[in-house]
């Protein structure tokens, strides 16, 4: 059995540690937020321990990395003296603010505004969403998603955090030219929402869905493979957008998702295209 250092857990004085609400990706919290936390930590103990990183700040040993509301609901209500902590010093500054934003994702703690705010501070402009979607195991989409947000009126970002305004309503808006029109559209789609729980039914104006365009023709998908090509990026698409097309047989499409960098299919899994339909 292989003992792994960076996880050895610590009881370290909480004066020793430094609460950075600016750090976190969650902000400050409430004392009425974290007081039902305290009471679960006093009828059951503290589950899991908090995690610090050592801290060159004067005035203080450790950094709070992650479990921000466990230290305010200890500190603040059961006057807790110490703490179970553990220490990391492997970490960049990059991968202490990831573990902070993937901790609270594994916990469903964050509202959309919240996760795009983070997002926003962990990635600098540039940053492909690709390695963003690698490292905080999220589709793309649901990422690019978020950094729209950003894009979008406080008013809108507001009703995001709140819940009543969704991904795909972020598409949406994003498609309209002014922030009157984003505003008011934003408006009507929260209306709808609210009164759904009397109606039973959600009538969004269809201007403010997410829009999609009809089905693709064969000369379409074509077009696009052939435009593929002319800038360099041909492989698994591009064949994928042949099969769509009626070009490649699914036997052809199969054995070329099978030999595709990275492929691993789930345990069991079997195609729908490994035989004849």
């Amino acid at each position: 059995m292989k003992r792994l250092e960076q996880y050895d857990v610590y009881e370290l004085p909480v004066a020793d540690i430094f609460y950075d609400a600016g750090f976190n990706c969650r902000g400050s919290f409430t004392p009425q937020s974290v007081h039902d936390l305290s009471e679960s930590i006093k009828e059951n103990g503290l589950q899991f321990p908090v995690v610090v990183q050592p801290c060159d700040k004067a005035g203080c040993t450790y950094r709070l990395l992650a479990g921000h509301r466990r230290f305010k609901a200890v500190t603040l209500f059961l006057k807790w003296t110490s703490i179970p902590a553990t220490v990391r010093s492997d970490l960049t500054e990059h991968q202490a603010r990831l573990l902070n934003l993937t901790e609270n994702l594994e916990r469903k703690d964050l509202n959309m505004l919240e996760e795009a705010k983070a997002i926003h501070n962990l990635y600098p402009a540039g940053t492909s969403l690709r390695k963003a979607s690698k490292e905080l195991k999220r589709p793309t989409r649901w990422i690019h998603a978020r950094l729209r947000l950003l894009d979008l009126p406080q008013e809108v970002q507001k009703w995001a955090a709140a819940g009543v305004i969704s991904a795909v309503n972020i598409e949406a808006l994003h498609t309209l030219e002014t922030t009157e029109e984003q505003i008011k559209a934003a408006k009507d789609i929260v209306r709808c929402k609210t009164q759904r729980g009397k109606t039973g039914k959600l009538d969004v104006d269809p201007r403010y869905r997410r829009r999609f365009r009809a089905r693709k023709s064969k000369q379409e998908i074509a077009d696009m493979i052939a435009h593929l090509y002319a800038v360099n990026c041909h492989g698994l698409a591009t064949r994928v957008l042949a099969w769509a097309a009626g070009r490649v047989t699914d036997q052809e499409i199969e054995q070329d998702i099978e030999n595709a960098p990275e492929y691993d299919a789930p345990e069991g899994y079997e195609s729908p295209y490994t035989t004849e339909r």
